[in-house]
């Protein structure tokens, strides 16, 4: 996963004790923000795009906060500098770095910065508040409902991340389920290495270890690999480990029915390779992080394989997944970050708006079209 250190250019030898950003009215309410495609769980101080968190320093993040803070408005370089590094004198190389990092960590929407020559930045996205701590609850409720019911909530109730920003801008639906969509999208991101003892190598387990085996083996070859060999190595696992055809429909949600079978099989093959594409580009690099299975067990809708990714820095990130049975294997169909946060809910919401104003062929360009970005690969025609 990308990196970035905070204390590049800043005196090395100066402790200051600061007022983060976070604390603010977001933090006061153990808020989370979403735009577009990312997430940023305030009090873990996480930024996830695609479902997948992404390690951003101390600093860059302050400064990203403080960005949101400003709904728009421009934020002077002196403003960001006198809070981002109080009491200290700094130089607007340090602030450069900082924005640089944002930046690449934001990827294909790095745009959502804007430089104002000589005065400062403005962060153009759409925020939205939402209070992390009702997510939580919400969705273990929903785990805990009869099997019928919840797959029946299953299917109408998931979303899909935003394609771009300029394509559409996200449809506006309630909180409650708002968070229903974070969750699939947080799905997207992350599985584990081990798997309980008790755990048949052929279970739900035993499909999140060989995603993670893989992962693992192309974080610590990235750099050989290159944008497009992590790509290609990841790809194949990618698909034989995710239920990338239920993942698929259930993101285009109702326009699906009023699809062909050609078209369906376009959406799906697009949509598999945007997953390959985001797993190709933030697990680009090893520097530590661990990824583990804690443990399986059964749920209403098929499996729970319970997980946890260390980051570097030590701090573990929580990661369920919701396992369903496909003949003798089973793959992965939705994941939960921080037992809150799935992945295919976002994406509805976000693709309905695509759908909408330039139909099932403008959502299959854009998700091809940003697999390209991503990978440096291009799609094939049909």
């Amino acid at each position: 996963m990308t990196t970035n250190s905070d204390t590049e250019f800043a005196p090395d030898h100066v402790t200051v004790v600061r007022h983060s950003p976070s604390q603010s009215r977001w933090a006061a309410e153990g808020a989370a923000l979403e735009f577009g495609r990312f997430q940023i769980l305030l009090r873990r101080r996480l930024l996830i795009a695609d479902g997948v968190p992404v390690q951003l320093g101390t600093r860059a993040l302050d400064v990203l906060l403080i960005l949101i803070e400003a709904d728009g408005s421009l934020v002077t370089k002196e403003n960001l500098l006198a809070r981002v590094w109080p009491g200290i004198h700094v130089s607007d190389e340090n602030l450069k770095v900082q924005i640089s990092a944002l930046r690449k960590a934001l990827g294909e929407d790095r745009d959502l910065i804007r430089t104002e020559t000589g005065r400062g930045y403005r962060f153009t996205a759409e925020v939205k508040s939402i209070a992390a701590g009702s997510a939580f609850r919400h969705a273990a409720r929903q785990r805990q409902r009869p099997a019928q019911r919840s797959r029946s909530r299953w299917v109408t109730a998931r979303s899909f991340p935003e394609c771009s920003r300029r394509e559409a801008r996200p449809s506006t639906i309630p909180k409650s389920r708002l968070f229903k969509a974070l969750a699939f999208a947080t799905g997207l991101g992350l599985s584990a290495l081990s798997y309980t003892a008790h755990a048949a190598p052929t279970g739900g387990s035993g499909t999140v270890q060989g995603l993670y085996d893989t992962l693992l083996d192309t974080m610590k070859n990235g750099r050989t690999l290159g944008q497009s060999g992590r790509f290609a190595q990841l790809a194949p696992v990618i698909r034989r480990s995710f239920d990338v055809a239920l993942m698929a429909r259930l993101s285009v949600g109702p326009s699906w029915s009023g699809l062909s079978e050609a078209q369906r099989q376009e959406v799906a093959e697009s949509y598999g390779r945007y997953i390959s594409a985001i797993y190709a580009d933030r697990f680009d690099s090893y520097s530590g992080q661990k990824l583990e299975v804690t443990g399986e067990q059964p749920a209403p809708f098929g499996l729970m394989v319970k997980s946890r990714i260390i980051k570097s820095t030590g701090e573990p990130v929580e990661v369920d997944y919701v396992m369903r049975q496909n003949g003798e294997s089973w793959l992965i169909a939705d994941i939960y970050l921080d037992s809150a946060i799935s992945e295919v809910a976002t994406r509805r919401s976000e693709f309905a708006a695509i759908l909408k104003t330039q139909g099932v062929d403008g959502l299959i360009a854009a998700l091809n079209r940003k697999a390209d970005i991503l990978t440096g690969t291009t799609a094939r025609s049909s």
